[in-house]
Parts: structure tokens; C-alpha cells; sequence
């Protein structure tokens, strides 16, 4: 395969900077732009992606310094050496402190030029590397927390091995909380864009105004409050993966938009004029019916068919056999270490009440039940450490799942039953003890979160409609009453 020359962008309004630099840089194979303005050397850098830019101090209009601040705003791991025609301490201390590799004077010899420009993209190599080890980590440690010995989660590792390589669109579907993030991580570290950025959104998180602008970004000015250009998540993809998980939340302009990028490889901010070409892998997860939404006009069916190119379903947990016990033993032992707690085991009375109950809302559910047991137990997780609904539960009924399926809509409960509660379970209502249980630990994490709804909603293993339904259910405010 060809290896395309390194490309080197030269900013200096000087014509005859440009071509020297061509001339000398030209006879070692490396491909070199050049740009009069700052305007014209953001425009280039931001089609072109150089390797290395040389950037003048003086230019007409925007200095610099100014556009060294810009390009450290559209790109932070750009490689930029400044160029003077008079050594400025001052001007050198403060385009080191912004980022640039170097600070030059003009005129430099050949040889310098050439084994300077050497030495920065060796640099570029490097940092490269270390980025392709820490992806290669992170790729054993996506396989690692692959966990199922079930028929069914062996299919699933089939085929995300068979399509890793394949650089097709991926549709991942199933129930809330099955993993299909993880498996999505898997199937881009098992890929050869392995090396380039993974970049994730939840669409159910984000209020419905703002999606648009999170996946396809938007100019200075587009709306109030854009008070600067910022790329969006399929720019930070370039050459990597975008997942895009419940993808049957995006209101219909945000699927013409998307529908139109997979068509014709090319995104355009909010506000912007010009076309940005992008290479990017797509994976989508939803636990919706996207079929019965179609029927109903509520998502497009040409963008149905562009996701639906290769599909992986995940099981619910209620059919995965055997899995209960492995996933139980390998949270069980997560919680102990990250808790600093010793519940050694699960009780076989507990096991059997977790192996009659429907689990509707998946590995999360299990992951919080048993996070609680873990603070709740001693030496060993009793009956009594699981939350009230394992308790009431019937097995896996078709009343039960649509009971989870109605609390995930408008937020009547949650999975955890903080130990201040425990003791008054068998004097109280148990319906109302359980809100209380969830009040005081929407609270808690509310807290801890910094008031950030989205962030204490991914820690709780809701979404973010959800939590906004269960906070305003309980007025809650940001500095409640005792």
C-alpha cells in the first residue's frame, strides 16, 4: 500500500516563504501548502489536516498569535511551529505557553529546516503510537468485560468478531441496560479504526434542541449562546467510530440531517456554509420497535434501511441461562474492591428469589440490585439486602416487564433501597418506603453529580426524561428542605 507524502502547511504572507519551503522540503517527499492569511490557513488546515503547519508571526489581519489560539481551538493536538523575522522573547514564551512545538527565526539554513521538520513529525509518530497502545488496552479490556457463557452471547461475540473488520454501519438492538455500548466499543476495537477515536451519544439524554448541534456541531453565532465554532461528534469521529445510541429519540430534521451525512459523507455545522468531509464508521443502538415507528411516520424509513445494514441482537437477561451467575460473581467481586466492602457470597435463598425475578431492565438493573446488596450485606447478601421488587416479584410475567417498562416512562421507582430504609420495611407501606428510598438517593447522587441531570441520570440507569419526571414527581430542588 502507498504511503501518502506527510503534508506541511506554511502561513506567511510572503510568497517566496512558501515556495523556499516547497523547494527545500519538496526534495525530502513531503507535500507542502501554503496560506497567505489566517482566514486561508484555517480553511486549509481544516480540509486539508496538515501533519505540521509553520505559522508566521506577522501576518495581515489576524496575527499570529491570535490564530495560534484558533487552531488550538478547532484542532488541540495540531503541531504548529512559529516563524519571526526578529527573535521576540516575549512572543516565544507565549506561543510555547498556547501550545506550539517550536518558536523559529527567519531565515533558516536548508539542513536545519529539513531535520527540524524531521524531528517534529518523528514526534507526531510517536504520540501516535502511544495513541494505538492505549487503543490496543483498551481493546483487551472491552473483551475482558464480555461476559456470557449462554448460546445466545456466544452469537453475539460471533458476530461482532465477523463484522469488526468490515467497515459497514452496524445496527445494535435490544432492551434497555444489555450492553450494547460495550459491544459497540468492542466492535470498534476489534476494527482497523482501532487506532482513531471511539466518540459516543446517548440521543435520549440530551433535550431534543440540543442533539442536533451535539452530533453535527455549529458556527460562532448560530444560535444565542454560540459564542465560538464547535465541531461536532462526527468531526471528533473522523476516522473512527460515532455511536449513537437510541437513535429512535431523533426528532425527524436531526434523521433528514443524519440520513444525508450517510448519503453523501459530508456533515455541515449549524450555521455554516461549507460542506466538511468526514470518514466515519457509524453505530446506532435502539430498544425501540423502529419498524412500528416507521408505520407510524415517527422515523424515516430510507434511514432505517441505512442503519439496517448489519444487525446484532442482544438478549435480554431473562434469557441468557446460566448468565445470572457469572455476571452476579463478577459484580459481586467489583463492588467488594471499588466499596471496600467483604460479602463474600450471595445466599442460595437470595440467588433463588434473583433467579425468579424477570430482570426487565437488564444487566443495569442487576449491576445497581447488586451494588446496594454490597453496602447493605455483611459476609453474605441475605434476602432481606435485596430491594422491595425482587421480594414482590412473580418471575418473569408479561405484567411485570410492562410495570418496569411503565416506570422507565414516568419514573414511579428505582432499583436501590438505601439501608436507612431496611428497618422500617415491615412496618411501613412498602410502596411508600420505596419512594422514599428513591427520593433519598436521587438526592444523594444529584449531589455527588453536581447537579449535572445528565451525568446522575447514566449513574442511576435512567434516562434523562426519566429523571426530569422523578425530580419534578418529588420537588426536588437543587437546595431542599430537610
Amino acid at each position: 500500500m502507498k504511503i501518502a507524502p506527510s503534508k506541511i502547511l506554511v502561513v506567511d504572507d510572503q510568497p517566496e516563504i512558501g515556495w523556499l519551503f516547497g523547494k527545500v522540503l519538496g526534495e525530502d517527499g513531503y507535500q507542502v501548502l501554503t496560506a497567505g492569511t489566517g482566514e486561508e490557513a484555517l480553511a486549509k488546515i481544516e480540509k486539508e489536516h496538515p501533519d505540521l503547519v509553520f505559522l508566521d508571526v506577522k501576518l495581515p489581519g489576524q496575527d499570529g498569535i491570535a490564530l495560534l489560539r484558533s487552531i488550538q481551538k478547532s484542532r488541540p493536538k495540531q503541531l504548529v511551529i512559529m516563524l519571526t523575522g526578529h527573535g521576540e522573547v516575549k512572543t516565544a514564551v507565549e506561543a510555547m505557553k498556547l501550545g506550539a512545538y517550536d518558536y523559529l527565526t527567519k531565515p533558516l539554513p536548508n539542513d536545519r529546516l529539513k531535520i527540524i521538520v524531521r524531528n517534529a513529525l518523528e514526534t507526531v509518530g510517536l504520540s501516535r503510537e502511544v495513541h494505538g497502545l492505549k487503543q490496543e488496552a483498551s481493546k483487551r479490556w472491552s473483551w475482558d468485560r464480555f461476559i456470557g457463557g449462554s448460546p445466545q452471547m456466544q452469537n453475539v461475540f460471533e458476530l461482532v468478531r465477523k463484522v469488526a473488520t468490515h467497515d459497514v454501519t452496524v445496527l445494535l438492538r435490544g432492551e434497555s441496560g444489555t450492553g450494547k455500548e460495550l459491544v459497540a466499543r468492542a466492535v470498534h476495537a476489534e476494527s482497523l479504526r482501532q487506532a482513531h477515536p471511539f466518540v459516543p451519544l446517548d440521543c435520549a439524554t440530551l433535550p431534543e434542541a440540543l442533539v442536533e448541534s451535539e452530533i453535527f456541531g455549529y458556527e460562532r453565532g448560530a444560535f444565542t449562546g454560540a459564542l465560538d465554532r464547535k465541531p461536532g461528534r462526527f468531526e471528533r469521529a473522523d476516522n473512527g467510530t460515532l455511536f449513537l445510541d437510541e437513535v429512535g429519540n431523533l426528532a425527524p430534521h436531526a434523521q433528514m440531517k443524519l440520513l444525508r451525512v450517510l448519503q453523501e459523507g459530508e456533515v455541515e455545522r449549524l450555521g455554516g456554509k461549507e460542506a466538511i468531509t468526514v470518514d466515519v464508521r457509524l453505530i446506532a443502538a435502539t430498544n425501540m420497535d423502529l419498524e412500528d415507528l416507521m408505520r407510524r411516520g415517527a422515523f424515516r424509513e430510507d434511514l432505517f434501511h441505512r442503519l439496517n445494514v448489519f444487525v446484532i441482537s442482544l438478549p435480554p437477561l431473562r434469557e441468557r441461562e446460566g448468565d445470572l451467575e457469572l455476571l452476579s460473581k463478577y459484580f459481586l467481586e467489583k463492588f467488594n474492591r471499588d466499596l471496600n466492602r467483604s460479602a463474600a457470597e450471595i445466599s442460595d435463598e437470595a440467588m433463588a428469589i434473583m433467579h425468579r425475578y424477570a430482570w426487565p431492565g437488564n444487566i443495569r438493573e442487576l449491576q445497581n440490585t447488586l451494588k446496594s446488596a454490597v453496602i447493605l450485606a455483611g459476609d453474605s447478601i441475605l434476602p432481606q439486602h435485596l430491594p422491595v421488587r425482587l421480594l414482590n416479584g412473580h418471575g418473569g410475567t408479561q405484567t411485570q416487564l410492562e410495570t418496569w417498562n411503565a416506570s422507565e416512562r414516568h419514573g414511579e421507582f428505582l432499583s436501590v433501597q438505601p439501608a436507612s430504609r431496611a428497618a422500617g420495611v415491615k412496618t411501613a407501606s412498602m410502596k411508600q418506603v420505596a419512594k422514599n428510598a428513591e427520593r433519598d438517593l436521587i438526592v444523594e447522587t444529584l449531589g455527588n453529580c453536581h447537579w449535572n441531570k445528565a451525568q446522575a441520570a447514566r449513574q442511576l440507569g435512567v434516562d434523562y426524561k426519566t429523571l426530569y419526571n422523578k425530580i419534578k414527581a418529588y420537588r426536588i430542588t437543587q437546595d431542599p428542605e430537610p
